[in-house]
């Protein structure tokens, strides 16, 4: 933070002289031509406040308009994709470090205390009658000891979520891959359906889009159903419009050979009277 502070003063700093010395610059041309001192003080003022608010319209009109299309053009770019993600995830995985460390420190102080309790009950020196029952409290006090190598609470809380979603997340896959099967059985081969089957797994599964031998479809599916399909399983998978476009431009490179990435991407939620493969955002 204190570095792209200090990065904000430097470059507002050199803008302000920059300022300054056009301004300087445009009162010595007006002394030279003959102005009066007051007049070219005048000049001075006017052309900083002039060339002030056309950097300022400048730098706004970069930061709203240039800079997210230009973010749009480099989005088509699988790797500044990937750095994207990576950027987006890594702070998640600093909060589950900081979030597990004061909580694996607890057992600890469990021990140290329930060892000072067996020390003071074995403490007073018990007589031959006695004998027998002063070994009790150590007996009860063996299972405290253990007790930090059980899982603590956080522990299984945080097992069973991750049980839970890993569960939820095959249930959507298999949903999406018997999809798959009912849609276009009719329209591929075996070996070309069970193809097909694995490339959408590895989409699901990986960030990156997987590598593709080209499924050609039948004659009787158009541009559209394959839109239309690229549309339902990216739904289902909550995957981003472009990225679904990228990946059924890949697997239908026959079908959508002359479909630009950007037109799939436009178009692969519209509604066509003549089509097969229907739109479908509830396969889950």
């Amino acid at each position: 933070m204190e570095q792209r502070k200090i990065e904000h003063i430097t470059l507002h700093l050199m803008v302000f002289s920059t300022i300054v010395v056009i301004g300087v610059l445009a009162r010595q041309t007006a002394l030279h031509y003959g102005w009066d001192e007051f007049s070219s003080y005048l000049v001075l003022v006017a052309c900083s406040i002039v060339i002030g608010a056309i950097y300022f319209n400048l730098q706004m009109a970069f930061s709203q308009i240039l800079s997210p299309a230009i973010e749009k053009c480099f989005m088509r770019f699988e790797c500044y994709r990937n750095k994207v993600m990576v950027i987006e995830e890594s702070p998640k995985s600093i909060e589950d470090a900081v979030n597990i460390e004061p909580i694996v420190s607890e057992p600890m102080i469990e021990v140290e205390t329930t060892s000072d309790t067996s020390e003071e009950v074995s403490t007073p020196m018990p007589s031959e009658a006695d004998e027998g029952e002063a070994k009790l409290p150590k007996e009860d006090a063996t299972p405290s000891i253990e007790e930090p190598n059980q899982p603590s609470e956080y522990e299984v809380l945080r097992a069973n979520a991750m049980a839970e979603k890993e569960r939820a997340s095959q249930e959507r896959l298999d949903k999406v891959i018997s999809y798959t099967k009912r849609t276009l059985v009719s329209y591929l081969d075996g070996e070309s359906l069970h193809r097909l089957c694995g490339y959408v797994t590895e989409y699901y599964l990986y960030e990156s889009l997987p590598k593709v031998e080209p499924i050609k479809l039948s004659s009787q599916l158009k541009t559209i159903d394959a839109m239309h399909f690229g549309w339902n399983i990216g739904k289902a998978f909550g995957k981003p419009r472009l990225q679904t476009a990228s990946f059924i431009k890949r697997v239908f490179a026959h079908t959508l050979r002359d479909v630009e990435i950007s037109t799939i991407e436009r178009k692969m939620s519209h509604t066509e009277s003549e089509c097969k493969i229907k739109l479908n955002g509830k396969i889950i």
